[in-house]
């Protein structure tokens, strides 16, 4: 194993360890030495990579992000009409949250409420996917009185919730969640938000 091979070995082992703690423990309640006896490496070793437990955790989120971006660009998302484009992005997030699902719970629950940084730097990310790349300049020109506020929002929080709150679910409905659920998930959230849950529970 090269010298490079082996960084990036322990880097990786630093963030699967983080991420383990943070999910389980929460980010305040997670410390250095915890994270690198747990790591099996030196708390120096964890400063070098990542200068700090908020390093670590900046860390998670921009791994994260990229993951939903290689999942948009894979799809071509900008390239289709509104629609296709609404299908092709829930179907893309929706992979990616469940192949990262505890990154994804950290970044949206573990963040301090006074880190102003890591806030803006998670608004900003969610931004530029949501509107930059799923809805672009779809609503320019139409009436003003829509509160475009919501729109954008409003698919982002269909999707989001589900995950956020998949175990509450599962002991209300007794659903199960698997790759058969998931198969369908999509586009009956696309349907929903496209046409509304009154036209699809007439269905």
């Amino acid at each position: 194993m090269k010298g490079g091979e082996i960084i990036n070995s322990l880097k990786e082992k630093i963030l699967n360890t983080s991420i383990e703690l943070f999910y389980k423990k929460g980010f305040e309640a997670t410390g250095v030495r915890e994270i690198s006896k747990k790591a099996k490496v030196s708390p120096s070793m964890i400063n070098y990579h990542f200068g700090s437990k908020k390093g670590i955790l900046k860390e998670i989120m921009e791994l994260f992000f990229s993951y939903m971006e290689e999942y948009l660009n894979k799809e071509h998302v900008e390239e289709k009409n509104f629609e296709e484009r609404i299908r092709m992005a829930i179907k893309s997030l929706v992979i990616a949250l469940r192949k990262n699902e505890k990154m994804f719970k950290i970044i949206m629950t573990q963040i301090p409420d006074d880190d102003i940084d890591l806030i803006e730097y998670r608004t900003e990310k969610m931004k530029k996917i949501i509107l930059g790349r799923i809805f672009l300049d779809e609503f320019k020109g139409f009436n003003s009185n829509i509160k475009y506020e919501i729109i954008g929002p409003a698919l982002s929080g269909m999707i989001f919730s589900h995950f956020l709150l998949k175990d509450i679910a599962t002991q209300i409905t007794g659903t199960k969640f698997d790759d058969e659920f998931y198969e369908i998930y999509p586009d009956y959230i696309a349907d929903i938000y496209l046409y509304g849950a009154l036209k699809k529970l007439k269905e």
